[in-house]
């Protein structure tokens, strides 16, 4: 079984055994055993659900902090779209990129030229796309990894095109160094994120067998010391300094915000990991007629909805709408410039990606029917009624536990009085 990295971990010193984690799981990866609550690699999807939820606080994430960051000769920050969206829309886009400098960066470049034209890619594809429908969105990278868990069967319709973030710091790497006359090892680029996927698919990506960043940092943890610098940089801004050459967009950082990009029709948003799942659902089961992509994405507003921003989503998008009424504004893209990349595979993903193995599926098909078929077995000796007090969220997941060796049926709790009943 191939070892997983997470963005989070559950301090066993601060577990209660509250089980909200448990319940809140899309993914059913977490189990509580013995009181504590544990996180199953394989089946974790890392959207940061149980870093919100748990009321203990004993979900942590596992980030480091600007200051224990390498020391390279010239840094690079991308900036999440959604870091916008924690300031007031008072504050323009560049003192942000101002007081991020000050933070010991020397360069700081958003992924909206990126995600321009990347929209633009992705409807030439589709276009050209002869297929099974609908194909969905690759952006989120805890979307990717729940297809991969949940709906294997589903991994070929995620669009097979990189993502802004990782096309950006390419652009990066290979022209800045020697732009600037200085060895490629000696320059150093970082992604602030909001969420703990986008964290794991920098140190361990799915579809690539490296990043093109050197590493990641939470806006969460980045926020506080940043924004002293902002409050300094906007009381001396002035408009004037904004360069000419500066361009902001919100980028995809909203639910819808890739078709609004395009103005695409017959595209289809869906952001919240169950409504994504209700979703998926429809389109497992050929339910789902007339649209040809879906935009799916984690946490409810998008990325402004992530676990590791600081404000309220609602104030987040409220700020992210005027902001872009305000400071907007889009580079041109060469029509002809973006079908020269898109058929010389610019915009592909460099590895495919394939459904996440778990240890209840063996490669011996006969060992996985045996395996189904006793699941089924206990599955029907239990209550059905998904109260998780065996610590696992549902009854089929603990039927599944129980033929994988992690329980005993007596640790049903139905199961185990009946059984004392019998006895007596």
């Amino acid at each position: 079984m191939a070892k997983y990295y997470h963005a989070h971990k559950v301090d066993p010193d601060k577990c209660r055994g509250h089980m909200t984690c448990l319940r809140q799981c899309s993914s059913q990866a977490i189990r509580v055993r013995a009181g504590k609550a544990t996180i199953m690699e394989e089946l974790c999807i890392d959207c940061g659900k149980c870093l919100s939820v748990c009321p203990s606080g004993a979900v942590v994430l596992i980030s480091d902090p600007i200051a224990k960051l390498p020391k390279f000769k010239h840094k690079v920050v991308v900036p999440s779209p959604a870091l916008y969206s924690q300031f007031d829309p008072s504050i323009h886009p560049y003192i942000i990129h101002l007081a991020l400098k000050q933070l010991g960066f020397d360069d700081v470049v958003d992924g909206n030229i990126s995600a321009l034209a990347l929209g633009n890619a992705m409807l030439e594809y589709i276009k050209g796309y002869k297929g099974r429908l609908p194909l969905i969105s690759s952006y989120c990278p805890s979307i990717v990894r729940l297809i991969q868990v949940k709906y294997p069967d589903l991994v070929e319709l995620i669009v097979p095109m990189d993502v802004p973030r990782e096309m950006t710091a390419r652009e990066i790497r290979r022209h800045l160094p020697s732009k600037l006359g200085i060895k490629p090892e000696e320059l150093g680029i970082y992604y602030l994120a909001n969420c703990p996927a986008k964290i794991v698919s920098i140190r361990q990506p799915a579809e690539k067998a490296k990043s093109w960043f050197d590493d990641v940092i939470s806006i969460k943890d980045t926020y506080p010391i940043l924004l002293p610098h902002v409050v300094n940089v906007k009381e001396e801004f002035d408009p004037s300094m904004v360069p000419e050459d500066f361009s902001f967009s919100s980028g995809w950082s909203s639910t819808g915000s890739i078709i609004q990009s395009i103005k695409a029709e017959n595209w289809l948003a869906v952001s919240g990991i169950d409504h994504v799942m209700q979703i998926l659902d429809d389109i497992e089961n050929s339910r789902l007629r007339n649209v040809v992509f879906v935009e799916a994405l984690a946490h409810m507003f998008g990325c402004l909805g992530g676990p590791l921003n600081v404000e309220n989503p609602y104030v987040a998008q409220s700020n992210s709408n005027k902001q872009r009424h305000k400071y907007e504004s889009h580079p041109k893209r060469e029509h002809e410039d973006i079908q020269r990349k898109l058929r010389e595979g610019y915009y592909s993903l460099e590895h495919a990606i394939l459904p996440r193995p778990t240890e209840y599926f063996d490669t011996d098909l006969e060992t996985s029917i045996k395996r189904m078929k006793e699941q089924e077995r206990v599955y029907q000796k239990l209550r059905q009624i998904d109260c998780g007090c065996c610590g696992s969220p549902t009854c089929k997941v603990f039927a599944e536990d129980f033929v994988r060796g992690q329980v005993k049926l007596t640790d049903c709790i139905f199961l185990s009085q009946s059984q004392r009943t019998d006895g007596e």
